[in-house]
């Protein structure tokens, strides 16, 4: 789906950005939407097809999965395998904000070519999970072209995905590329990316060495 002429803009004070945000997600649109960290572009992580057309939008490849976006660590729960008190520990640090924890599930979301696993996180912005209670878990990926840096303004956004975005929702500047930290949990504790939250306070959460 792609649109034509000028892009489409509206914010999380606009009445009518929820009802229209979830129409374009139904349809298999996408929608360029702000985090904690920088405007991100986000598909249903239950629609293969749209997961398909978020990686081409960027320009790579299904061995980038995206991860996932949920509204709450109730969401999280709901959608992973039983999990120890040490990785419940992380969550409850560390959610709403910018930790992506890689788990076990089995559930039905089919993102790229992953299986077994699902990247999840809790995004400490408030406009976004309330976004998230109506669509459900999304599939977010920085809202750029792949090697380009990520847009941390709508106009960014826009400038490098045009119309093959059908809503970008304006929040304003975000604060910045720095990125989410990564911990692998489905076989202990393994930190991937060091991001925003250190190494140490991982660590120190989920009682393990560093």
């Amino acid at each position: 789906m792609s649109l034509a002429g000028t892009p489409r803009s509206l914010s999380f004070d606009d009445p009518q950005v929820i009802e229209t945000a979830v129409s374009i997600l139904d349809e298999g649109g996408c929608i360029v939407v702000p985090t904690d960290t920088v405007y991100g572009l986000a598909v249903p992580a239950s629609d293969p097809t749209a997961i398909a057309l978020l990686q081409q939008i960027k320009g790579r490849t299904d061995t980038f999965p995206p991860p996932v976006l949920v509204a709450d660590m109730e969401q999280v729960w709901a959608l992973v395998d039983p999990v120890s008190e040490s990785i419940r520990a992380l969550g409850e640090r560390f959610w709403p904000g910018p930790l992506t924890l890689i788990l076990p599930t089995k559930s039905t979301l089919s993102l790229a070519e992953t299986t077994g696993t699902l990247g999840l996180r809790v995004p400490d912005h408030d406009g976004l999970r309330g976004l998230l209670r109506h669509t459900g878990p999304l599939a977010v990926s920085s809202a750029n072209k792949h090697t380009c840096d990520p847009a941390t303004t709508v106009e960014e956004a826009i400038s490098q995905l045009g119309t093959k975005v059908n809503l970008y929702i304006d929040a304003g500047p975000t604060p910045g590329p720095a990125p989410s930290t990564v911990v692998d949990v489905t076989d202990g504790i393994r930190v991937l990316r060091v991001g925003l939250i250190s190494e140490e306070k991982i660590a120190e959460t989920g009682g393990i060495d560093v």
